[in-house]
């Protein structure tokens, strides 16, 4: 016999839900717990540190058992997601009470880490996104969902393209047909996120088409210009139904698609958005010393969510990028406005999320108090904009929707400070609703007649210590205590029996009982029937809500970077046609902000001129701050073509449409690609994909190989920058100094250099950058400036002497480093305990004793 058969009517109806939901851990409803069975319970109990214990079934063998309360599942729930499971939650969908057998259970939500709006599992100022993907030969579609906000978008690639835009999304899941999965499987699994693998239906266009009209409720898809673009029909088909059916058809707020434009954006390939540190740093991994947490000053989720999206898509039509900076100005010269539309801000929900909750039946009464507080501060805010006449920010405001019906029916209806849970009541205003007021009242009165009603009984059984009382198990009771029985009346009724007392009912007590919890069931009947239809209402007008959230997250931009253009002075860009840059006094604002108070940050101009110096090699030491240069002029031009104030003086910026980056050493060893391969890999990309309007940074290329071998790559590479067609700008720092007479022998090239201040054997980098190149690297000097031992350093500068001479002969040295690194450790620590002595604090017995302990320090130094 199988389990099925063996099992309790439970655990076969457990077994029915797993069989459909194989790849899912099964979280089952069971009264007040979510239980999970089997392999489920050992996932659950190691993953979230719950017991895992066991409990006989009948006639089946003991089946491995993890629970926790329901009321704990955003608690729990984000530990599987985070952990790579799909969750399918199994509610009981009757009330046991009225169930005449088992009771019936359905999965009403399958949670997985793309689609997931769990309170727990989203992050405020991110992006949620799942991602589905079609390939045909060489190309593919591409579609980007974000439940969590309803944003639904995407775009056709050739396949040579798809690490640049896996790497641009931060994504949590992607789904492909399982027969493609099969298909292109060694492409996709390199990459760290999960695959879900679904049914082929979507592959016949004409089916993804109609499902898709459906849903928008369209007879063409021309408005999203995608009507003749059948992979990108295909993979919109499968993102939609994959959320719709994990959310068994709540997926009202997704309610348009869009067509990714990359004609009008700056391309930022994964290489240079890592590079350049814009939202994550290399040392430690995560948003600490990036550009993004450097520049968000934003106050809603919804702000910081668009700002990442502005940064990582800079923009190349310069009247959109004014019109940016244009607000940025107007509330510059407006402070007071400004700092009142921050404050309201800083009140504001989000509005996305709110909406995608109330689609997906998940909202409180708080989400719709929530919900009109925010749309209410959008009309406080705009009122504002317009009586000071800030013309450049009230078209943003004047394009919103009138919403006042809305936020009239929720703070008529709801109270101003209502309870979390739906199903309790108590949340629905007094007045709103004739029947609901009565009822009401009758439950209000209940314990007044109570009081009565005990009295009453008192009097007529003589019984001075009765009372009556309640219980959710055994509804309202007589208590008789023991002593007592004797002066029971024939018209109670015996109800239940304790070790003291005995409990008691009567027909008055049982009727009064039915119509108090018959008032009560129907007040919490009303309550969410009045709920209900204000969530209906808002539903109603998703797009209008949702269009009024993107003004303020547009409001919250340009007041966040207006305040950070105050903050730490920044300046406002001009942007050229023009094929040339010209900044000055330019800052990298991740570094400025990590220095400490006393130290001050060494701007540095550039000034490149296509006919003259296209191509501009930097030479110079390491650490001399080559490298902090090349970022620091990428990262102004994304914030300048991002419609941003920046870091600088004055800046004149030709448009960029792409920008490439190779700084940094590192390696992919998962990948089995070593530093240089990693190099390579970067410096192609780039060769193979420049533009007539690319900005290229380049950093230390050839580094990871022979010296002559990475001579000659950045020897042959210079000229072919130089020489191509298309002109890119170019900056390269370098160690090669042989490379300063290429640049002298090239038409549009100059050559520059960080100054150094030498003073006998000190070096001072001074990080300014100057015309001309510089043949010396002091690298031995950076090797003593790190700590090198002394003995190194010298002998160092010995086999340079040889190396330098015509002879270029080197005499071996087999001395023992031993005892001579020891003494020189020693020494070291011996003057660290000197430079520590307060001699402003000490006594003289201190003193003293201090001595003695430094005189037998140092004899212990040979």
């Amino acid at each position: 016999m199988s389990k099925k058969q063996l099992g309790t009517p439970v655990m076969r109806q457990f077994w029915e839900m797993k069989k459909n939901n194989p790849d899912s851990i099964l979280l089952f409803r069971m009264g007040d717990f979510y239980e999970t069975f089997e392999e489920d319970a050992k996932t659950t109990s190691n993953i979230l540190g719950i017991a895992l214990t066991k409990r006989s079934n009948g006639a089946a063998a003991d089946v491995p058992l993890a629970g926790f309360p329901y009321h704990a599942l955003d608690q729990y729930l984000h530990k599987l997601l985070s952990n790579g499971h799909r969750v399918a939650i199994c509610e009981q969908v009757e009330d046991p009470k009225e169930s005449k057998g088992i009771v019936k259970r359905e999965v009403v939500e399958i949670a997985s880490p793309g689609t997931s709006i769990s309170e727990g599992y989203l992050k405020d100022g991110e992006n949620n996104y799942l991602a589905s993907i079609v390939f045909s030969k060489n190309r593919f579609g591409f579609s980007i969902l974000d439940y969590s906000t309803g944003e639904f978008k995407g775009l056709e690639l050739s396949i040579d393209d798809l690490d640049q835009i896996i790497s641009q999304y931060n994504l949590k899941e992607l789904v492909i047909s399982e027969s493609q999965f099969d298909t292109y499987h060694h492409i996709i699994s390199k990459y760290d996120l999960m695959i879900s693998k679904v049914s082929n239906w979507y592959l016949d266009v004409k089916i993804s088409n109609d499902y898709l009209k459906e849903h928008f409720n369209l007879i063409t898809l021309k408005g999203f210009g995608i009507e003749n673009k059948n992979l990108l029909i295909k993979s919109a088909a499968l993102a939609l139904d994959y959320v719709n059916k994990n959310y068994c058809g709540k997926v009202n707020h997704i309610i348009s698609y869009k067509k990714i434009n990359d004609s009008d954006v700056m391309i930022l390939d994964g290489y240079t958005v890592k590079n350049l540190e814009i939202f994550k740093s290399i040392s430690s991994g995560n948003n600490s010393g990036t550009l993004i947490s450097s520049i968000d000053k934003t106050k809603t989720s919804a702000g910081s969510r668009l700002l990442k999206k502005i940064i990582s898509r800079p923009l190349t039509n310069i009247n959109k990028i004014n019109k940016r900076l244009d607000r940025i100005e107007e509330l510059n010269e407006n402070l007071e406005t400004r700092d009142f539309i921050i404050d309201k801000l800083e009140e504001c929900s989000d509005l996305e999320r709110l909406i995608s909750k109330i689609s997906a039946n998940k909202a409180n009464p708080r989400d719709l108090i929530s919900l009109s507080s925010s749309l209410e501060i959008l009309d406080l805010i705009s009122d504002y904009i317009l009586k000071d006449n800030l013309r450049k920010n009230s078209d943003l405001v004047k394009s919103r929707f009138d919403l006042k019906d809305i936020i009239k029916n929720i703070s008529n209806s709801v109270i101003s400070d209502p309870p979390a849970n739906v199903q309790k009541g108590s949340f629905i205003k007094d007045g709103v609703d004739i029947k609901l007021d009565e009822y009401r009242k009758l439950s209000k009165n209940a314990k007044d007649w109570l009081v009565t009603y005990q009295q009453k009984i008192k009097d007529e059984t003589g019984i001075n210590k009765l009372k009556v009382g309640y219980n959710r198990v055994f509804g309202y009771y007589i208590e008789v205590t023991n002593t007592h029985l004797d002066k029971i009346p024939d018209y109670f009724i015996r109800k239940q029996t304790l070790t003291s007392a005995e409990r008691f009912f009567t027909e008055e007590l049982k009727e009064y009982e039915d119509k108090i919890l018959s008032a009560e069931e129907n007040i919490v009947k009303i309550e969410l029937d009045i709920f209900n239809s204000l969530r209906d209402s808002i539903l109603l007008n998703i797009e209008n809500i949702l269009a009024n959230s993107k003004i303020l997250a547009k409001l919250d931009i340009s007041t966040s970077f207006s305040k950070l253009s105050e903050d730490k002075k920044y300046i406002r860009p001009i942007l050229l046609n023009d094929k040339k840059i010209e900044i000055i006094g330019s800052r990298h604002p991740v570094i400025e902000d990590l220095l400490d108070f006393n130290d001050e940050f060494i701007p540095n101009d550039i000034q490149i001129n296509i006919k003259k110096n296209q191509v501009s090699l930097i030479t110079g030491p390491n650490m001399s701050g080559k490298s902090t240069y090349l970022r620091q002029i990428g990262i102004i031009v994304i914030l300048a073509q991002s419609g941003c104030y920046v870091p600088c003086e004055s800046a004149k910026i030709s448009i960029i449409d792409r920008l490439f980056t190779r700084v940094g050493a590192s390696d992919n060893l998962a990948g089995g690609e070593s530093t240089f391969l990693v190099e390579m890999n970067e410096t192609a990309n780039i060769l193979n994909n420049l533009t007539n309007n690319s900005l290229i940074l380049l950093d230390e290329i050839g580094r990871g190989t022979s010296t002559y071998d990475g001579l000659s790559i950045a020897w042959a590479i210079t000229e072919y920058l130089h020489n191509s067609k298309k002109s890119p700008i170019t900056l390269f720092a370098t160690h090669y100094h042989e490379l300063i007479n290429l640049v002298e022998n090239l038409n549009n090239a100059e050559n520059y250099s960080v100054m150094v201040k030498e003073d006998d054997d000190n070096v001072v980098f001074l990080r300014k950058i100057i015309k001309g190149g510089t043949d010396k690297s002091y690298g031995i000097h950076v090797a003593k400036m790190s700590g090198i031992p002394k003995r190194v350093i010298n002998r160092a500068n010995h086999i340079l002497s040889s190396l330098s001479s015509e002879e270029k002969s080197i005499d071996f040295d087999n001395k023992e480093y031993d005892e001579v690194d020891k003494n020189e450790n020693q020494i070291k620590d011996f003057l660290e305990s000197m430079k520590s002595i307060d001699v402003n604090n000490i006594s003289p017995i201190e003193s003293l004793i201090l001595l003695k302990q430094l005189k037998d320090d140092a004899g212990e130094i040979n």
